[in-house]
């Protein structure tokens, strides 16, 4: 039983760890609500169009704040892992991406890796980030 207790223990210390990952955006010209998503599901990545905001499975994290034309920066603490941000600067406010009648999107927007496609959004892998310990992820729109 002694030893059933101190299994329990060691094992218990090994438990996911949280990860800092720093975002920094910068060449934000729009004022407006930044909408970011950080991404641990290649699907829910492949299939969200930004037209939900909020939390859904397979996003570890986000934000959602009034952002100007400065530098934003923000922390978090996410467990290690592999991940994608999405983002886009929503300038009226209406809580989706706007796109033109082809589907172009007219309000900013991003990836990690500050990964681009030629159609659509990027790959999963093209704009995925391993997260270990610690992780300062510089995009720029």
């Amino acid at each position: 039983m002694k030893l059933l207790c101190i299994l329990s223990i060691i094992l218990c210390s090994f438990q996911l760890r949280a990860a800092t990952l720093e975002v920094e955006i910068s060449g934000i010209t729009q004022e407006g609500i930044l909408h970011l998503a950080i991404y641990s599901s290649k699907e829910v990545f492949e299939s969200d169009m930004g037209d939900r905001p909020g939390p859904q499975p397979g996003i570890v994290a986000g934000s959602i704040k009034n952002v100007g034309t400065e530098v934003y920066k923000e922390t978090f603490e996410i467990p290690a892992g592999t991940y994608v941000i999405a983002y886009y600067i929503d300038a009226n406010e209406n809580e989706k991406l706007d796109t033109n009648f082809i589907g172009i999107p007219k309000e900013e927007y991003g990836f990690s890796n500050n990964a681009r496609s030629a159609f659509g959004p990027p790959s999963f892998e093209s704009a995925s980030f391993t997260l270990d310990s610690y992780h300062k992820l510089l995009m720029e729109l």
